[in-house]
C-alpha cells in the first residue's frame, strides 16, 4: 500500500470558518494529501445558518477531489438528555435519521462516515451519568450504522481513547457493531503528563502494533483504522514549542503502523485566541499539535510528511524503542 493511500490528516472547522477551509485544502493540495478526516456538528447544524454552513464546507471539500471520513457527533442541547452535546438524544433514533439526511443531502460528498467521536471519553459522551451500560451508545451506534449501510456508504465506529477491547466486546454485545464496517482507535504517545489523565499513559504504550492487536482481536475481521493521532510541540517545562523531532519521529512511527488508514492531527496549530476542548489554554499541548503553526510556518513534520507522500515506500524504519519517551515533561 502506497502512502497516499494510507496517510490523511484530521482537521477540525470551527463553525463558519471558511478561510480554514480554504487553508487547508491549499495546504493538502501542496502535500499531496488527498484523506481527510473532517466532521459536522450535530449541534452547529441545527442553528439558524448551520445547515448552510455545511452545505458550503461539503461541497468545496468534495469540488477540492478530498476523499472525506466525515465524523458526525455532538447532540443538539435541545434534544438531549441532559441538555449538553455529551448525552444521549432523548430519542436515539434521531441520531440515524440525521445521518441518514447528511447521505442523502451530499450523496457523493464523503466517503465513510465516522459515528461519534471517542466516545469512550467522558468528555464526549457523559457515559457516567447517562449511559453506565452503554446501552444507549450501542442502540444510537446501530441505529446510525443501519442508516449508513442502507444507503452504501461505509461505517466507522468512532476512534476509541483510551484503546478498550473489553468496550467492544460491550458494545458488540449490545448488537451496535451488526453495521459497522471498521474500528477505529486513537492514540497519542509521548502525550503523557501527570495532570492531563486524558493523554495516553506511557504505562499502556507499547506501540501501535499492540494497541491495533488488541482490537483486532475482538473486531471480528473488521479493519482497525488510526482515525487520530498526532504529537504537542509544546514543552510543558519550558513553557514554550520544542520537541519538533520528536513529532518528526511519531509521524514516521504512525506511518508505519499495521493500519489500512492513519489520519494525523493535525494540519494547523489551534488559534491561540480559541477555547479548546479543555478550555481556554487549560491545557497547552492543545494549542501545538500542528504539522505547521497557526501562523503558516512549517515544522519539520510537515517536511517529513510530504517525503512521505512523495516517496511512496514505506518509511526508514524507526523502532519504537528509539523514541525517548518522556515520561516526565522534560528538565
Amino acid at each position: 500500500m502506497s502512502m497516499q493511500d494510507k496517510l490523511g490528516v484530521c482537521q477540525w472547522f470551527h463553525y463558519q470558518d471558511r478561510e480554514a477551509v480554504h487553508r487547508t485544502v491549499a495546504t493538502m493540495r501542496a502535500l499531496g494529501l488527498t484523506h481527510l478526516r473532517t466532521g459536522v456538528s450535530w449541534a452547529d447544524f441545527h442553528r439558524p445558518e448551520g445547515e448552510a454552513w455545511y452545505d458550503w464546507q461539503m461541497n468545496t471539500l468534495a469540488e477540492a477531489g478530498l476523499k472525506v471520513l466525515l465524523s458526525v457527533w455532538h447532540t443538539p442541547p435541545s434534544i438531549a438528555e441532559g441538555g449538553t452535546c455529551a448525552s444521549p438524544p432523548r430519542r436515539l433514533a434521531d441520531y440515524g435519521d440525521f445521518i441518514g439526511q447528511l447521505i442523502d443531502t451530499w450523496p457523493d460528498g464523503f466517503e465513510a462516515v465516522e459515528l461519534w467521536n471517542e466516545p469512550n471519553n467522558l468528555l464526549k459522551w457523559d457515559f457516567e451519568r447517562f449511559d453506565p451500560n452503554w446501552e444507549k451508545f450501542g442502540e444510537m451506534v446501530a441505529g446510525g450504522a443501519k442508516a449508513a449501510k442502507q444507503r452504501g456508504r461505509k461505517t466507522v465506529l468512532g476512534g476509541m481513547m483510551p484503546v478498550d477491547a473489553s468496550w467492544l466486546q460491550l458494545l458488540d454485545s449490545h448488537a451496535a457493531l451488526d453495521d459497522v464496517d471498521v474500528i477505529a482507535i486513537h492514540g497519542f504517545p509521548d502525550m503523557w503528563w501527570p495532570d492531563h489523565p486524558n493523554w495516553d499513559w506511557f504505562t499502556h504504550w507499547q506501540g501501535w502494533a499492540h494497541k491495533i492487536e488488541q482490537i483486532a482481536s475482538v473486531a471480528n475481521g473488521r479493519p482497525v483504522w488510526i482515525s487520530e493521532t498526532g504529537l504537542a510541540t509544546w514543552d510543558v517545562r519550558r513553557e514554550r514549542p520544542s520537541r519538533f523531532d520528536l513529532q518528526v519521529r511519531r509521524l514516521t512511527l504512525a506511518a508505519q503502523a499495521p493500519a489500512e488508514r492513519v489520519y494525523w492531527y493535525c494540519l494547523f496549530d489551534l488559534d491561540p485566541q480559541r477555547h479548546a476542548i479543555e478550555g481556554f489554554h487549560v491545557d497547552e499541548n492543545e494549542y501545538h499539535l500542528g504539522l505547521l503553526t497557526h501562523a503558516g510556518e512549517a515544522k519539520p513534520a510537515y517536511e517529513r510528511m510530504r517525503e512521505l507522500l512523495a516517496d511512496e515506500v514505506e518509511p526508514v524504519d524507526v523502532p519504537e524503542s528509539d523514541v525517548s519517551s518522556v515520561r516526565q515533561p522534560s528538565q
